[in-house]
């Protein structure tokens, strides 16, 4: 079981929306040596976000310069078919910087144009909903001056206010429309958007509220992670057999401390089933420590046969 959550305000919705579970609270995927065969399959099979990895780990490690131009484009073509603009765009931007005269080029700032086409499009958007919504708060406030213990208009002037992201607002007139019909209180929409603080407040679980959440209940998070193969000592293994190392750091972005956590990491073959699973025991960590992990993953036929492998995080 993980220990209950200290007093401190982010903590008290934690308890609020239930204990916390033990069991692998962080995950990430990373392409142990793709073949290029599997991470076309996965593009055409419109498995983008695996694509997006596969393509990352060839970009970086495949010899061939004109293939490896191919492989970041095939990167900016799935992200972009994800809607991921951003990162879509940065990728076609890195490129340009780092062929500028590569094969791609015309290719590149076409989708760089139409992703800034795209955004534009968003923003007019974005700018007329807002508009609206202004609109809107403006005839509900003179239907609750007529009318104050109108429970619906407070309501839904709340949710005008956090559609604009007038948190406070909105959790005024939240907390007004739960004192005027009890039954409001009950409502998902609310108790997912308010929270009782130490000293009896409501407060609004803003994003980023509500990021410092996610990170109390999942605390531990895999980054920096690197493989390579090499060969195991002659006096360990025999000189034939192959190792494949996965090496990474894990964090603590929590608040609180995190006990027998460990790393483990799942070796796969291209039709994903798992070909081996490395433990590495990493113990108790403060908030917001760093602790460094590496495994040898060796139970397989043939180092060729791993496609894929990934990270999972267990604690206590």
């Amino acid at each position: 079981m993980v220990k209950k959550a200290s007093t401190k305000l982010i903590l008290v919705l934690l308890l609020a929306a239930g204990a916390l579970l033990a069991g692998c609270a962080s995950y990430q995927r990373t392409i142990f040596s793709p073949s290029i065969k599997s991470a076309q399959q996965d593009f055409n099979n419109q498995n983008y976000e695996s694509a997006v990895a596969k393509y990352q780990q060839l970009a970086l490690t495949h010899p061939d310069e004109k293939k490896r131009q191919f492989f970041i484009m095939q990167k900016g073509r799935a992200l972009y078919l994800m809607r991921s603009y951003h990162d879509s765009e940065a990728t076609f931007r890195d490129y340009l910087r780092n062929y500028p005269d590569g094969l791609y080029l015309d290719e590149s700032e076409s989708y760089l144009t139409k992703i800034q086409s795209l955004r534009a499009e968003k923003d007019r958007k974005d700018l007329l909903k807002r508009e609206q919504i202004e609109g809107d708060i403006r005839l509900l406030r003179r239907v609750i001056e007529n009318d104050p213990y109108n429970a619906q208009a407070q309501y839904q002037l709340a949710s005008k206010y956090w559609d604009i992201e007038q948190y406070d607002e909105a959790a005024r007139h939240y907390l007004r429309a739960g004192e005027i019909d009890a039954a409001l209180k009950e409502s998902e929409l609310i108790k997912n958007r308010l929270m009782i603080d130490e000293s009896g407040a409501a407060v609004p679980i803003t994003p980023e509220r509500q990021k410092l959440l996610e990170q109390e209940k999942n605390p531990l998070v895999v980054f920096d992670v690197h493989s390579y193969q090499q060969r195991a000592k002659p006096e360990v293994l025999g000189a034939s057999k192959a190792l494949s190392t996965v090496t990474g750091k894990v964090r603590n972005q929590s608040s609180r401390v995190i006990r027998n956590a460990t790393v483990n990491v799942n070796y796969y073959n291209v039709r994903h089933e798992i070909l081996d699973t490395q433990v590495y025991y990493i113990g108790t960590m403060g908030p917001k420590e760093v602790r460094a992990f590496l495994v040898n993953g060796q139970n397989f036929d043939s180092i060729h046969n791993v496609d894929q492998f990934e990270c999972h995080t267990f604690f206590q």
